[in-house]
């Protein structure tokens, strides 16, 4: 089982450790999370981003002619916004694996974006990486997420 498991999406970084079952019969493996060690990420919409309404421009004819006017394009903004959103939380979790100490650890990301992020994931971070799990489990309860990771690492 890793020691650290890091859960995130576009919008939250949530890191979990797992915590082995000590001397004591009664105790058991569990997870532990900070409190306050979950950060909210949310990604930029395109409405904070664009300060102002669309430009418009004229829309082709000849040059003496009145035509009809186009609204200004978007130019890819809303894939730009999504990148800077993956950077972001590719940088946030090489932090929080570097202040760990680089342990084995594991990485649970929606599927859509795992490539992207796993690129952007720094070099030591990604050679630490023990393990990925597909998935948007950032708002699942710590008890849920105990019986999703430790029950499947006893089975």
């Amino acid at each position: 089982m890793e020691n650290l498991i890091v859960i995130a999406n576009l919008g939250r970084v949530r890191p979990v450790k797992f915590k082995p079952a000590g001397d004591d019969p009664l105790e058991e493996a569990h997870l532990l999370e900070d409190p306050g060690s979950t950060v909210e990420m949310r990604p930029q919409s395109i409405h904070q981003a664009v300060t102002d309404s669309a430009g418009r421009f004229p829309q082709g004819g000849p040059a003496d002619r009145l035509t009809g006017m186009s609204y200004g394009e978007e130019h890819h903004l809303e894939a730009e916004l999504k990148t800077q959103a993956l950077e972001r939380v590719a940088a946030k979790i090489g932090e929080i694996v570097a202040c760990a100490g680089y342990p084995k650890w594991r990485l649970v990301i929606p599927q859509e974006i795992m490539p992207a992020l796993l690129k952007a994931l720094t070099p030591a971070a990604h050679k630490a990486l023990g393990g990925v799990v597909a998935g948007d489990l950032t708002k699942i309860p710590l008890a849920d997420l105990e019986k999703r990771f430790l029950h499947e690492s006893a089975a």
